[in-house]
């Protein structure tokens, strides 16, 4: 069990063709922490020993995978990803690449701890998680949404395989600027999947009507802009609209129309709130907005 790679004094992953030999490398061990010197003798393979002599550690692959992908996300500070679900593609690879104002590591949340938390120039937050072999389980899964903080997941399986050592430019880029292997946790893609958005079952025929319980859950899909926008009736008899991705242009339409209808912004489910008596004129302008 020979260790090839440590982490240097400024706490990055180094390997040992990089490091300076003995203890000037000023590393520690990977899985356990102790200090270690860098062996690069005449005869020996160079590689890191313990500096109390003790039985190398055995660093597994996926360990390194998982502390490298950190690292290289809070250095570069930015992510390629795929679109938000809701987004509707425009072209084969319609992923775009994110900057973030600053990535923190672990991060406490109420019931789990994300792997980075990423910070957008907006103040919107995002959590990154990085996945080899243990992806994010139901529970988990739950939590995340509970917490309502957009999340993806990063799928690294496949470099396990790879004959590229860690770190590595071609391991970083994989990491960076593939989003192939990158999945949405939140927000979910949309359940509910219309044939059509110019049906709307049991639409009132008069403004003054109120929708019956059997349609209080209803809920149809739109195409307006390049975007998903939602649209479901609540119990009140209030609509409830909603891009599931933000659009300035789509958000400014929807302030415009509350300015004339009359409603509100619910910030905590980033959704647009009309009136009843606005809700027919609502889904009609959606109809007219819908992309075919």
């Amino acid at each position: 069990m020979t260790m090839f790679v440590a982490v240097d004094q400024n706490g990055r992953l180094i390997t040992i063709e990089r490091a300076l030999r003995g203890l000037a490398c000023k590393c520690i061990c990977v899985s356990c922490g102790e200090a270690v010197i860098a062996r690069k003798g005449l005869i020996r393979e160079h590689h890191f020993a313990h500096y109390s002599n003790k039985e190398s550690c055995y660093i597994q692959r996926e360990s390194l995978l998982h502390l490298y992908a950190k690292e290289v996300i809070c250095d570069v500070l930015g992510l390629q990803l795929p679109p938000l679900p809701g987004v509707h593609p425009i072209s084969e690879d319609s992923s775009a690449w994110w900057d973030f104002k600053k990535v923190t590591p672990e991060v406490p949340q109420p019931g789990f701890k994300p792997d980075l938390v990423a910070e957008l120039k907006d103040g919107t937050q995002l959590f990154i998680e990085v996945a080899v072999t243990s992806f994010i389980d139901e529970v988990k899964r739950e939590q995340i949404k509970a917490a309502g903080t957009w999340t993806i997941e990063l799928d690294l399986r496949n470099l396990l395989s790879s004959p590229h050592s860690i770190p590595s430019e071609p391991v970083k880029e994989y990491i960076l600027n593939h989003a192939h292997h990158k999945t949405w946790v939140y927000p979910e893609e949309p359940r509910i999947v219309l044939s059509s958005a110019n049906y709307w079952p049991g639409l009132p025929t008069s403004k003054a009507e109120i929708p019956s319980p059997a349609s209080e859950l209803i809920e149809h899909r739109f195409t307006i802009m390049g975007m998903w926008v939602s649209a479901r009736t609540l119990q009140s008899g209030s609509i409830a609209v909603r891009s599931w991705s933000f659009n300035p242009q789509i958000a400014e339409l929807f302030k415009t129309w509350r300015n004339q209808l009359g409603g509100e912004y619910n910030a905590k489910y980033r959704s647009w709130i009309f009136y009843a008596k606005s809700r027919n004129e609502i889904i009609a302008r959606l109809r007219q907005l819908n992309q075919k």
